[in-house]
């Protein structure tokens, strides 16, 4: 165990503290403020949550210092998703009446139908879409409404269950069949449930593990070697930035 409270092992504990603070900050802060993919608001926020945490460093040398950006950043990154999924919502509900209006006033009007597919395609309501793109199609026979409904078709029957897609070819399976018919790669159901529950869910998945992290690297810090803990360590948070904080 590291005696963290002797004069050799308090500067290491130190060092070790403000590199990862130093870290963090170019991620955070930093590296956005260069892309220009940061607001005034969150610039003031970070900035307030490293002040706290370099006078948590000086006054009590606390491992909390490094968690405190981390979990403000990872907390304002969740709201900001939620925010931008209930704008995008209203905005396409918005749309979808407009283009609604326009139907009743110009039936014969296909590009409205074709943009009200796109929107439910996009949502995953394939048979919305398809209702939409066959309208569309009944009144404008073109090859790119046709390609749409053949695509819709596609992603509902795989969405039903009916087919499932090869990853590797592309290639249309029926449900039953545990090989690709065209390149033999096997069906795997939980790894595409892994794929999908990663995309749709990663920041609440990562949310719900956060204190089984600090745990876990608390742990990592207090009984293993400083420099092997150091290295560590910093692989955890290069995992996570990777995975769940860069887009």
């Amino acid at each position: 165990m590291i005696n963290w409270g002797s004069g050799y092992f308090l500067g290491l504990k130190l060092g070790f503290i403000l590199i990862i603070l130093g870290i963090e900050f170019y991620f955070i802060v930093f590296e956005k403020w260069i892309e220009k993919d940061i607001s005034y608001q969150e610039m003031t926020i970070f900035s307030l949550l490293f002040i706290i945490s370099i006078m948590l460093t000086i006054l009590k040398i606390s491992l909390i210092s490094i968690f405190i950006p981390l979990s403000g950043y990872i907390f304002i990154h969740f709201l900001q998703e939620k925010k931008e999924k209930k704008i995008t919502e209203k905005s396409e509900i918005r749309r979808i009446n407009e283009l609604k209006d326009i139907i009743s006033q110009q039936p014969n009007n296909y590009k409205a139908y074709i943009e009200l597919g796109d929107i439910y395609f996009k949502k995953e309501e394939y048979s919305q879409a398809l209702q939409f793109y066959k309208t569309a199609y009944r009144i404008k026979d073109l090859p790119l409404i046709r390609h749409k409904i053949l695509v819709s078709e596609k992603e509902n029957r795989r969405k039903e269950g009916v087919i499932w897609i090869c990853r590797n070819c592309g290639e249309e399976n029926a449900q039953e069949q545990q090989r690709c018919k065209n390149c033999g790669e096997e069906k795997d159901v939980i790894k595409s449930i892994a794929q999908d529950i990663k995309e749709t869910k990663k920041y609440i998945i990562f949310l719900l593990i956060l204190p089984i992290i600090v745990l876990l690297i608390f742990i990592i810090i207090k009984f293993l070697p400083l420099y092997f803990s150091l290295m560590l360590f910093l692989f955890i948070l290069y995992l996570v930035f990777k995975f769940f904080l860069i887009p």
